[in-house]
């Protein structure tokens, strides 16, 4: 088994975030690249723990009974399989000569604090 000699730092992109995920010999924490506020953690034990629907509440450490639980589980329990969503087929739209212009699409106008509003788009 290869042992953690230091935190090993990775970066990822989601919903157009650059994001931080450090893993440690005693979990994982995630933050935003470049911010300065304090990382989200998660402990090796809590993650097996959530990963298998053995969770306590959040910020609380699983007993060794749960964690046990949760392995025991893990190694009977076959992995999910991941339902990739079928890739979208555009279709040409033909509209007649007389027909008025189909209506234009919100678009929802987000920030990292959440969405904004709604913005035309053509």
């Amino acid at each position: 088994m290869q042992k953690f000699t230091r935190p090993l730092t990775r970066e990822i992109e989601l919903a157009g975030e650059r994001l931080a995920l450090t893993f440690s010999e005693r979990g994982i924490a995630l933050r935003t690249v470049g911010s300065r506020k304090a990382p989200w953690e998660i402990t090796w034990p809590a993650l097996v723990c959530h990963l298998m629907g053995k969770c306590n509440a959040p910020g609380v450490e699983p007993s060794l009974e749960q964690l046990t639980e949760a392995i025991r589980s893990f190694k009977s329990t076959p992995a999910p399989t991941s339902q990739a969503p079928a890739p979208e087929v555009h279709k040409e739209v033909v509209h007649e000569p007389h027909a008025s212009p189909p209506p234009p699409h919100e678009v929802p106008v987000s920030s990292s604090e959440g969405v904004l509003g709604t913005s035309t788009a053509p």
